[in-house]
């Protein structure tokens, strides 16, 4: 029997392992599923499971055993992205390119579609739900003096669901488009640190219609 300990570590190494569907089950699939609920627990990332146990777990968008899985390379390099990506990042229960999968992760299987999250090309970014779809907006950097852009909420369609907050930056969002006072925020997400870098907006500020971004 494989110990949990067996287990985190695959899970972290999955990095090394090729970024598609895997063609047949690691032995220690029924294992795992039987102890540590391999296949239903939701904080394990869907890519973890697409890779180790595409059989045993079923439904997971994986071709049947046998079927060519189709891949679609990644631009300017010999990489390929998992055809499930698009699908992934707009999950709004649990977005893979800013949830718990890590960068070695978003890395081997979706290089293209979460590039901004693998590295990030601007100080901070909204996230945001529109038709039951989880979607990245336009980033922005730091300004100076600070000043309030739009955050691309909108009534009854749109809604703020996470932050990305560069390390050393904040996120302030506002309630009106030209805020008369940005001292005074709706709520305040981060400080961004090295190891945290995306934050949940909470319902009761998922309406606010603009943002600034600070940084030290």
């Amino acid at each position: 029997m494989s110990s949990p300990l067996t287990l985190a570590i695959l899970c972290a190494l999955v990095g090394a392992a090729a970024a598609q569907c895997g063609k047949s089950d690691h032995p220690n699939c029924a294992a795992w599923n039987r102890n540590a609920r391999f296949c239903t627990d939701s904080a394990r990332p869907l890519a973890v499971r697409q890779q180790y146990c595409p059989i045993t777990c079923g439904n997971l968008n994986c071709p049947k055993p046998g079927a060519p899985t189709t891949t679609t390379a990644k631009p300017g390099s010999g990489g390929a992205e998992n055809t499930n990506c698009a699908k992934w990042a707009a999950n709004i229960t649990s977005p893979f390119c800013v949830g718990t999968a890590t960068v070695a992760q978003k890395t081997q299987f979706c290089p293209t579609t979460c590039a901004f999250e693998i590295k990030p090309t601007a100080d901070c970014a909204l996230y945001s739900v529109t038709d039951k779809k989880f979607a990245r907006g336009t980033p922005s950097n730091k300004t100076a003096p600070e000043k309030a852009v739009a955050s691309g909420a909108v009534a009854t369609k749109t809604t703020l669901a996470r932050a990305f907050v560069g390390t050393g930056c904040t996120v302030k969002l506002f309630v009106d488009p030209v805020p008369a006072d940005l001292t005074k925020p709706a709520v305040t997400l981060g400080p961004g640190t090295a190891t945290a870098h995306f934050f949940t907006v909470a319902d009761a500020n998922n309406a606010a219609v603009s943002y600034t971004c600070t940084c030290v």
